[in-house]
């Protein structure tokens, strides 16, 4: 607002003001003719932004069940066989969790659980210091050899143990596509077959909103690193069977793990214990095999050659199209 004068600004009480251009001839020549010019102050709005509709959840069938088989992973033995049927059976339509919900615990396993759960939950002190605290997680390893399995086993023992509310978006080469399931800490399941990248970056972040980011949890399964959708590059841990080359400034935040191809009497032993397959058949079938445990348990010596000629196909494509959009990180 422009006014004559400070006498009329403060006799009008501020509603009269100069009204147009015409009106400041002659004015603001001297003291006697000053103009006073008062700013406005900001009127401060309020948006209201719209909360998105977060998925349905349903009660956790058998969530103590869950709970006894998942609560102990850390504590698990090596060479030897775990039952988790419940996980099995809940995974069986979102990627799938073992073939038959029950699983061979390998050393490396084990020692892959110790570094997840020790980087993301042991405080530094004097002297022990933890270089991996508030890192990201990337577990990386050939195809078939279990990432997916251990991903999905600490999705859950971190709800039970930890109380985490954890979304695990999953990356399937079948018709669903992607999909995701969330486990909250109140034993409660929501699940979203073919989710959109988009989809998710909302629900992820309203949950954040609600709850607070370090009580929300978000765990990746298959994704290749350089091409984790936007949003989502906040996650906890990424299991991944590309090769992973991180830049120096990645490494402040970011650490890999690599997990082994089984060796050959781990994949015996697991034969025998839970398929009951005979020495010589998996003889012949570890030659055509060799570490990956997603093939050496498949049915004829025929069906493994046929799929190990499907992975060497799709990898010969994924380097011929380098060019354009690379295979490897």
């Amino acid at each position: 607002m422009v006014y004559a004068s400070r006498a009329v600004y403060e006799h009008s009480g501020g509603e009269l003001s100069l009204g147009s251009l015409d009106m400041l001839t002659g004015l603001g020549k001297d003291d006697s003719t000053a103009i006073t010019v008062v700013v406005p102050s900001r009127l401060a709005i309020l948006t209201t932004v719209p909360r998105i509709t977060l998925p349905l959840t349903e009660v956790l069938k058998n969530s103590q069940g869950v709970a006894r088989g998942c609560l102990s992973v850390a504590d698990w033995n090596t060479g030897t066989v775990h039952n988790i049927p419940l996980v099995w059976n809940f995974m069986s339509n979102l990627g799938g969790c073992t073939d038959i919900g029950e699983i061979f615990w390998r050393l490396e396993d084990k020692q892959a659980v110790f570094q997840l759960e020790d980087g993301w939950f042991r405080e530094s002190s004097l002297g022990n210091y933890n270089a991996q605290a508030n890192k990201k997680s990337i577990l990386v390893g050939s195809s078939g050899i279990g990432k997916s399995t251990l991903l999905c086993s600490m999705a859950f023992y971190l709800v039970i143990k930890y109380k985490k509310n954890v979304l695990v978006y999953r990356h399937l080469t079948n018709v669903f596509g992607n999909c995701l399931f969330i486990l909250g800490t109140k034993a409660t399941t929501s699940c979203n077959l073919q989710c959109k990248d988009a989809k998710l970056t909302d629900i992820y972040d309203e949950l954040n909103e609600q709850q607070g980011i370090s009580k929300v949890w978000l765990l990746l399964d298959g994704f290749h690193y350089r091409e984790v959708p936007e949003g989502l590059e906040a996650f906890r841990m990424l299991a991944t069977s590309q090769q992973v080359l991180l830049k120096s400034q990645e490494r402040l935040d970011t650490y890999c793990w690599l997990l082994p191809c089984w060796l050959k009497n781990n994949l015996q032993l697991m034969g025998r214990m839970i398929y009951k397959f005979d020495d010589e058949e998996m003889n012949e079938w570890y030659y055509y095999s060799g570490g990956s445990v997603r093939e050496f348990t498949l049915p004829t010596a025929e069906s493994i050659r046929e799929a190990i000629d499907g992975n060497v196909s799709n990898l010969s494509c994924g380097l011929n199209s380098s060019k354009t959009k690379p295979c490897l990180e």
